[in-house]
Order: structure tokens, then sequence, then C-alpha cells
């Protein structure tokens, strides 16, 4: 038998191309969209249960509710709905003997189509343009799914037999701050000595990520028509300046705030202010000053960050700024947490999964390349402090998550594949 290195493992993809890229094309096919609290993964998940079967692995499918107390645990997520049958796929390939194993993990649910200004393509319908794969879910992360399932598929077809355990998983409901799939499948037991998630971090190789807090800003007004001349104060014009005065917190946060793997360009703290309502429940609101506006935000913090402490800074900076403000002093406004705390996390640096994928990158790309911190917040956090797994995001390069006409480049699932499998043949012995 020819010895597996990573001309042979390049040869091999080369030969595949066409029928990997038709794979990720029917994986983006499937709109497998999480719009929360529900979630629409079955088809795709039958599609990657059924390939899962045909590499000859073990294959568990569970939905999260099916873990005893999971619900107790602080990590889970209340409010999620999972009756439409959105369940894991875990496909396990047994090493013969006590060698090192790992997990090659990822979500199946993509973020709603909308908003509807796809230009390239419909978000379902997959399309190829200047090295890219355009369609809903390519970047996010379906590629890097695609990725790590045919780094298996073709170590496999090589008749590779590993000494350790590799485990591939595909998690429902990641998205909207989700992670219970992920909280699912480490109770179960699937953990491993080192785990990598190929979520789109632009081909680096990130041992962090950034946490993220979700709440809202409720302003009161007094709502009406000014028949009378008296001063009717108009939330909407609180929100307009809380808006504005955001710009300062931001200012304010990354002063007081800073870490080592997060200093290059893009990668500093950030927020955003994702949705505005003046209609908070059913009642009919008619035409004239509403009586409230609510303003949906997130604000991104670094590891070691913890929820308690954020909020007290955050309440402090911005109580004061209520009450100076001219605009502001108008209005009752209350500070509130909408989703949980997507926690941050880091993996030690000195990890010996770590410095072997940067080998395998440097091996197979000829490049070289170093730790970083991804720009995104995730469910990093699970992996780590629940599955106590030392865990990487590495994936593409890609664009336009969460946005119309996403897409993932080619090439990078290429690499990925090729990395990926470099990587197992030489960490699972």
């Amino acid at each position: 038998m020819m010895e597996l290195n990573k001309e042979l493992i390049r040869a091999h993809i080369e030969t595949r191309k066409d029928e990997i890229i038709e794979w990720i094309k029917i994986l983006i096919s499937f709109p497998s969209e999480n719009r929360y609290p529900d979630g629409f993964e079955k088809q795709a998940q039958d599609f990657i249960k059924k390939e899962c079967e045909n590499c000859g692995f073990d294959v568990d499918v569970f939905s999260p509710l099916d873990i005893k107390n999971i619900q107790e645990h602080k990590y889970w997520l209340h409010g999620r709905n999972y009756e439409d049958d959105r369940k894991n796929v875990v496909a396990k390939w047994h090493g013969h003997s006590k060698g090192r194993s790992v997990l090659l993990s990822g979500h199946i649910d993509v973020a709603p189509f909308e908003p509807d200004n796809w230009k390239i393509t419909r978000p379902f319908i997959p399309k190829i343009k200047d090295g890219k794969l355009f369609g809903r879910g390519s970047s996010d992360m379906k590629g890097g799914l695609a990725a790590s399932f045919w780094a298996l598929k073709i170590l496999k077809d090589l008749k590779y037999e590993p000494k350790g355990d590799i485990i591939f998983e595909s998690l429902v409901d990641e998205e909207f701050a989700g992670g219970n799939g992920t909280l699912a499948a480490r109770l179960k037991g699937y953990n491993t000595d080192f785990a990598i998630v190929p979520e789109p971090t632009r081909m680096e190789i990130c041992s962090a990520c950034p946490g993220a807090i979700l709440g809202d800003f409720v302003i009161r007004g007094n709502s009406g028509m000014p028949y009378m001349g008296l001063p009717i104060h108009n939330p909407i014009n609180g929100a307009a300046r809380i808006a504005e005065l955001f710009k300062d917190w931001i200012k304010y946060w990354k002063s007081i705030n800073s870490h080592e793997l997060f200093i290059d360009k893009g990668k500093e703290l950030n927020y955003l202010l994702w949705d505005m309502s003046t209609q908070v429940s059913d009642e009919f609101i008619q035409m004239g000053t509403p009586a409230l506006i609510k303003i949906s935000w997130i604000v991104w913090v670094y590891p070691g960050t913890d929820e308690e402490k954020f909020f007290r800074i955050f309440k402090e900076f911005w109580n004061e700024k209520i009450m100076k403000d001219t605009v502001l002093k108008n209005f009752d406004i209350d500070i509130k947490q909408s989703f949980h705390f997507v926690r941050p996390w880091e993996t030690d640096k000195n990890s010996k999964g770590i410095n072997e994928i940067i080998e395998s990158y440097y091996k197979y790309t000829g490049k070289e390349t170093s730790i970083t911190g991804a720009t995104f917040s995730c469910d990093m956090a699970i992996y780590g402090d629940v599955g106590k797994i030392p865990v990487i995001l590495f994936g593409p390069r890609g664009d336009n998550l969460h946005g119309s006409d996403e897409w993932v480049m080619i090439e990078d699932i290429f690499d990925l594949i090729g990395i990926f499998a470099l990587f197992i043949k030489n960490w699972c012995r």
C-alpha cells in the first residue's frame, strides 16, 4: 500500500473536486433555516446521516431533549422548539487502539434567507462565480462542514486506519445565540482530545473567540397627539440619541479592554444595533407618538469578561448619560438582557493539538501561519467548558454571512480537506 502523505491526499482531492463541489451544492440546497424558536434542519440532517452511514461510520441521531436533565444546565437556552424533528447527527469512526482522538464539529442550521435582496442567485440555489460558491449557509457553515466530512471520506477511501477515535458532528440550533445542539453532544459524551470547528475564520487558526452580550433598551415617552400644545416626548427621538451615544460607549469599552489575540484590524471590540420597534405587543397602534420604542443591541467582549461585570459597567455608563443628556432625561429607560450570554472562550495556546494543526497547515499549503482570535462569537465555550476539549475555530474565507449573496471560497474548502486529513493522519496515532 502507498504511504499516506500530503501528495497522495492532494492527488485524491484533485480527482474528486467536481464531486465535492456537487456534494456541497446539494447540502446548500436544503433550506435548513433557523427561524427562532423553530428550525428546519431535518432534510439536511437526513442527507448527512445517509452519507455518514455510506462511509461505514457508527451514526447516532438524537434531539437535545433526549439528554436527561439538559434543561437544568447553565448553558441551556430556553424557549427553543424541538418538536419538528430537529436532531443532531454524530458519526464515529472507531480507532483500533488507544490513540489520540479528534472531533470535527459544525452546525447545519443557517440564518434565515432575508433580507431578500439577493442578486447573484436565490438563497438555496447554489451558484459558482469567480471562484466563489454563493448560497445561504455556504460560508456559515456548510462549506466548513463539508470540508470536515470529506477529509474523513477521503481518508476512508485511502484505507487509512486511525488508532484514535474520529468523531464528525452535524449539529442543530446554533444560530440566534444558540448552542443547545452542541451542549447535547457534549453531555452525551462525544468529547475528544482535540476539536476543530470549521467556522469561517478566513483560513486563520483561532484559539479564541469573543463573547456576545445581547440586550434591549426600552424607552418610554408619553404617547398621543399634541392638540393642547403641551410637549409630548417622542421615544423615537430618545432612540436616535441612544444610537448616537453608542459610539461613545464602544470607544470607552475599547479603552478599558485589550487582548493579545485581538489586535489585528477588524478584530477590535464592536457593537451592533440590530432592531428597533415601537410595536412590542399585538395591540393596534394608532398614528401618533408611540408610547415606547425598543432597541435591540449586541456588544462583543473578550475572553475573561463575565456577564455580571459587563452589566455593572454598561449600566453605570448609560445611567450617567441618561441623567445628564437633555434629550434622554425626558424618558423612562430600562436596560434589559434579552438572549443568554454567548460566552467567550480561549484555548491554551500551548495545546499539542494547536501545534500539530499549525504544522499540518504549513506542510500542506507551504504557508506560515500562527494562532489568532476569531472575529465573531459562537458556541466555542461549550466545547471547552462543558466538554473539556482543547478546541480551535478554523475554516474558509467567505462573506455576507446572515446577508444576501453569502459566499464561500471554493479553493479554501479543498485546502481545508487536505489540512484536516493530514492533521488526522498525524494526530490519531
